[in-house]
């Protein structure tokens, strides 16, 4: 090997250490960085490099809390509490009051247009908005139940929440404009 060609070597060989540092590079999150990254991949959680950590680092501290109606902490939520303190911790953004009060504070969007961080709706009777999640990713949503299993990640297309599934919205400056805010299907109202 020539001078050159051990510099080389050399100098690779000092940045391969920097370079787990660095990521994969492939676009992957750095599970280090994510508390909870196998639970979360093994539920179907896609990662990518635009993917929230400190959002997972915050929910994944909330799974198992059981639900306390008008709960408002990590000894028990319910599931308009667990919302808005989340997005408090993550956004610095307050979302408060019911499930029906916080879609109105939102900016209806599209189920095809989900993000990671949106909030999502369900309406159980069809006459108002009773349920708020916060969605992750393919489809997974994470959120508080109230019969046992506490706060936990669910699938968009488990045929429970495909049936009971109102809309989505997604918070934006200067959407508490009353002229904004339209349900998706009209027959239901947003408060309870």
């Amino acid at each position: 090997m020539t001078f050159k060609e051990i510099k080389i070597v050399f100098f690779l060989f000092c940045l391969l250490p920097l370079a787990s540092f660095a990521g994969k590079g492939d676009g992957t999150v750095d599970s280090v960085k994510c508390k909870g990254y196998h639970y979360f991949v093994s539920k179907g959680i896609q990662f990518d490099s635009t993917s929230n950590l400190k959002l997972y680092n915050e929910v994944y501290g909330w799974l198992g809390v059981p639900y306390r109606y008008g709960g408002r902490s990590k000894r028990g939520a319910d599931c308009s509490g667990f919302a808005s303190l989340v997005y408090k911790s993550v956004y610095s953004i307050y979302v408060g009051g019911s499930a029906g009060s916080i879609y109105k504070e939102l900016k209806p969007i599209e189920k095809s247009e989900l993000k990671e961080g949106d909030l999502i709706f369900f309406s159980f009777n069809h006459r108002y908005i009773a349920h708020v999640g916060i969605y992750l990713s393919n489809n997974k949503f994470i959120h508080e139940t109230s019969w046992g299993k506490g706060v936990r990640i669910s699938d968009l297309d488990e045929a429970y929440y495909k049936r009971f599934y109102f809309s989505a919205g997604r918070y934006e400056e200067n959407t508490t404009d009353s002229t904004k805010i339209k349900p998706i299907q009209q027959n239901l109202t947003v408060t309870h």
